[in-house]
């Protein structure tokens, strides 16, 4: 049973430093992944685990009832747009792909299992993933990206990915550790790596998840040390005027300057321009999402049809921008890829199932004092609005796993509860 707790800690840990190329990991020709490979071994394995912390709470209420209610709503509507693509003969390797978007949640009571069974699991993978994803990142931004090799059975994906952990891993440290003085060097190891790949919806939801820890924790001394820590950095590498080549993901160079005006040039080309010499790359990259956005829209709502169902999982959705060298499923916008494939219909059953999650991680901050599972669904949320999360494994699945686990003291209020219902109709039948 204790292996379970170990191999999802190396599942979270890899997909958020290696991100893609941890996520090929498989048979790729077969499209068997190492993601839904765990996922469909555990519950073969472990199926008590699940219905205990799903679908018992369907049946009678408890703590979970709420979150197992809009799961088991949104993967319904999952099956519904699934069977949708493939009557309109989409693709079905594409449409079972955009499918996932809808169990990858099961990961939340995957995560609420594990933690349940090795209590002191969250915190060993945030420190776990704090070394990996620094030192890695490190080596990536520094050689690792320039290395062209690809993942055996594939074309494009290369074998080392990059990492993506940086913020949830500084905002964990922040929530988890009462001493920030014992992991300093984590901080600034990962938020150097951060900054270093200039990854805008990440700012973005690190800002945020920032804001929400230190309204929830009342430490604002905390905050001002981190924001002082990312100024100090961008204001020594100004002085010094440091610059490197950026990593081949990522175009330009690593430099203040040029943090700075790709921040700014989705808003104002112009003044990013007089920051960095490739502004109008930068912001050439955000109007082409946005142009994709537009075109989404107008197709959704061409008529009433679509606008409440969407075009079904399997749709070239890239082809509406002419878009064909390859397929991209996902707008990097969580809710522009919901409303695609979904409809307004989508949209909602999402924005419920999150609402759900929202307040039954609240409800656990207020049984254990942990701000870690809000903070992190607060900066996971907004960066998936610019980027692609929920929809990818390599997003979804630590997500909903480190949100599972925040969430275990209500697994275990849950399961206790169970056991008194039982044992009081036991009583009144009089056994």
């Amino acid at each position: 049973m204790k292996v379970w707790p170990k191999l999802f800690m190396i599942l979270v840990v890899g997909y958020l430093t290696m991100t893609r190329a941890f996520a090929y990991l498989g048979v790729p020709p077969a499209k068997l992944f190492i993601g839904e490979l765990a996922i469909g071994t555990f519950l073969l394995a472990q199926p008590r685990a699940v219905l205990r912390g799903w679908i018992e709470p369907l049946m009678q209420p408890s703590p979970l009832s709420e979150i197992a209610i809009a799961f088991a709503c949104f993967l319904g509507y999952g099956w519904l747009e699934l069977l949708r693509g493939l009557g309109k003969e989409y693709s079905p390797i594409l449409a079972l792909q955009g499918f996932a978007f809808h169990y990858y949640p099961i990961c939340f009571f995957i995560g609420l299992w594990i933690a349940t069974v090795d209590r002191s699991l969250l915190r060993r993978t945030i420190h776990l993933a704090a070394w990996t994803n620094g030192v890695y990142g490190l080596a990536y931004i520094i050689f690792l990206n320039r290395i062209p090799m690809s993942v055996p059975g594939t074309v494009d994906v290369q074998i080392f990915g990059q990492p993506e952990g940086s913020s949830l891993v500084v905002l964990g440290l922040l929530c988890l550790e009462k001493k920030v003085s014992r992991v300093w060097h984590l901080l600034l190891l990962n938020l150097v790596v951060m900054l270093c790949l200039q990854v805008r919806a990440e700012y973005l939801g690190f800002i945020l998840g920032a804001i929400l820890w230190c309204f929830l924790t009342r430490r604002v001394d905390r905050l001002v040390g981190a924001f002082a820590a990312v100024a100090v950095l961008l204001a020594v590498g100004l002085v010094a005027n440091v610059r490197a080549p950026a990593p081949v993901t990522r175009g330009g160079q690593i430099s203040s300057r040029e943090i700075i005006g790709r921040v700014v040039a989705p808003f104002d080309q112009e003044l990013a321009e007089q920051w960095d010499p490739d502004a109008k790359s930068q912001a050439g990259t955000a109007m082409w999402r946005v142009r994709w956005w537009n075109r989404i829209w107008e197709e959704t709502h061409r008529d009433i049809e679509s606008a409440f169902l969407g075009q079904g999982y399997g749709y070239p959705l890239a082809s509406l921008i002419g878009y064909k060298e390859r397929d991209i499923r996902t707008p990097h916008s969580v809710f522009f890829y919901a409303l695609g494939y979904g409809g307004w219909i989508g949209v909602a059953i999402f924005f419920a199932l999150q609402l759900a999650l929202a307040r039954t991680l609240w409800h656990a901050w207020q049984v254990t004092g942990n701000p870690f599972g809000p903070v992190i669904w607060l900066a996971f949320l907004s960066g998936a609005f610019f980027g692609n999360s929920f929809e990818t494994p390599f997003g979804a699945v630590p997500f909903y796993v480190l949100a599972g686990m925040s969430a275990a003291p209500l697994y275990a209020k849950a399961l206790s509860y169970a056991n008194l219902t039982r044992a009081h109709i036991l009583q009144v039948a009089g056994r």
